[in-house]
């Protein structure tokens, strides 16, 4: 896709001041414009039904519907829309989710300003930017003998990265039940099977787990 006027970014990030900074960054660039702002995933994937931007920078910590969880979402639904994750986090379980989940490119919120620019431009044109320590992640992982296993969140069903998310906000399940509709046995078996799947053996296991996956704020 050409660079143009019609250039459109969507910005995601749970913090005002941020969504604010990476605005003006974007709209000092002539070819380059913001097509809206969202505090939350469930937010984005309005946004972009609505107005179809041409990259999304997502911020992977967010609240109701994480920003990885977001990622898939879109991936699924417009596959032509570039996602560009924002995170304070570059280790490996991050890393690994994003690239699994098809990340377009993954910023340090530690990096140079410079880089979200050089980001879009990358990935508009069907390229890729990751953050330099992100990159050198990515090799670590290819160069690791089983650097190349699925990360587990990336195998959770979509039913289950909510419950998961939720949870780890600290909703009891039926809370959880009511905000998804379903009923509290359902979320218990969710919850069963997440334990499962990640290995873990208790409820408080899975909010360190979310945590350490960027999924919610310390």
């Amino acid at each position: 896709m050409p660079i143009d006027a019609t250039t459109s970014v969507l910005i995601a990030d749970d913090h005002a001041i941020v969504r604010e900074g990476l605005r003006r960054l974007i709209e000092a660039e002539p070819d380059l414009h913001v097509s809206g702002e969202a505090a939350d995933g469930r937010e984005v994937l309005d946004l972009v039904e609505r107005v179809h931007p041409d990259v999304v920078i997502l911020d992977i910590t967010m609240p109701g519907l994480g920003g990885l969880e977001t990622l898939e979402r879109i991936r699924s639904r417009h596959p032509g829309t570039r996602v560009i994750l924002l995170s304070v986090h570059g280790d490996a379980p991050f890393v690994k989710s994003a690239v699994a989940l098809g990340a377009d490119g993954y910023l340090l919120k530690n990096g140079r300003a410079s880089d979200v620019i050089l980001a879009v431009r990358a990935v508009i044109r069907g390229g890729s930017f990751f953050s330099p320590p992100v990159a050198r992640e990515i090799v670590k992982q290819l160069r690791t003998p089983g650097g190349g296993d699925p990360e587990p969140y990336s195998l959770l069903s979509t039913r289950e990265r909510e419950v998961l998310q939720l949870i780890a906000e600290g909703l009891s399940a039926k809370e959880v039940a009511a905000r998804l509709d379903i009923s509290t046995k359902t979320v218990e078996a969710h919850r069963t099977s997440l334990m499962r799947k990640l290995g873990v053996r208790k409820a408080t296991e899975l909010v360190r787990y979310a945590f350490r996956h960027g999924l919610i704020s310390p």
